[in-house]
This record gives structure tokens, C-alpha cells and sequence, in this order.
């Protein structure tokens, strides 16, 4: 499986309406977080390029990748990282917004390679 480290330091995790925030994708109310907060994203490798698929914010974390979420013939990684103001090019405006969050370091907590996951079948 190709390292998501490479790739993924320095992606942007804000949005263009607030690139000094992220936001976790588990609440069901707004949860926003800064700058030194904590980050699990999954990840999963698409057109040779790793792509965010979900964020979790620390009371959101877990272990390993979720089975619920595995894609048999997709690699894909559950990484963590501390969320630093390093700056960043806004998806839609494509203007630069100097304190935007980003990704600033990787461990990498979990893999699901292409090999695992459910099948189309698997599902109820």
C-alpha cells in the first residue's frame, strides 16, 4: 500500500467558509475544531491520490478503521494528525488563506488494504 504521509502533510482540512476551522463528521451538532486539536481521518486511495473520506474529532476516535466503512479493492488508511495554521490554497476561491489548517504530522493508526473490506454483497 503507498504511505498517506507523503501525500497528505500540508492537505487542507478547513473549509472555504472557515479555513481556520475543521469540523468533525460524527456530531450532530457543529463541533468545531483549531488549531493543535487533534484529527483522525480516513483516508482512502483513489486515482493514485489519497482522498479524506471522514474527520473525527478526539471524543469521535477509534482504534481501527471501522469495518462499517472498509471497500474491498480500495487501500484505504486511518491516520491522526495535529491540525496546524501552516496555510493553504481554498478549494472554491483558490485564494490563499495564511492561517488555514492543515495537515502537520501523520501516524498512521490502522490499514484496510485493498485485499480486505466488505464486498458489494456484504451488505444487508
Amino acid at each position: 500500500m503507498d504511505d498517506p504521509c507523503r501525500e497528505l502533510i500540508g492537505q487542507f482540512v478547513g473549509s472555504d467558509v472557515d479555513p481556520c476551522a475543521a469540523t468533525c463528521s460524527f456530531h450532530d451538532r457543529p463541533c468545531t475544531l483549531s488549531s493543535g486539536d487533534t484529527l483522525q481521518l480516513e483516508v482512502e486511495r483513489v486515482d493514485a491520490e489519497w482522498i479524506p473520506l471522514f474527520h473525527r474529532c478526539a471524543a469521535h476516535a477509534v482504534a481501527a478503521f471501522p469495518d462499517e466503512h472498509t471497500v474491498y479493492g480500495v487501500n484505504q488508511a486511518l491516520i491522526e494528525t495535529t491540525l496546524q495554521p501552516t496555510g493553504a490554497f481554498l478549494p472554491q476561491s483558490r485564494e490563499y488563506a495564511p492561517e488555514a489548517l492543515t495537515i502537520a504530522d501523520i501516524t498512521i493508526v490502522d490499514v484496510s488494504t485493498e485485499t480486505e473490506g466488505r464486498k458489494p454483497t456484504d451488505h444487508p
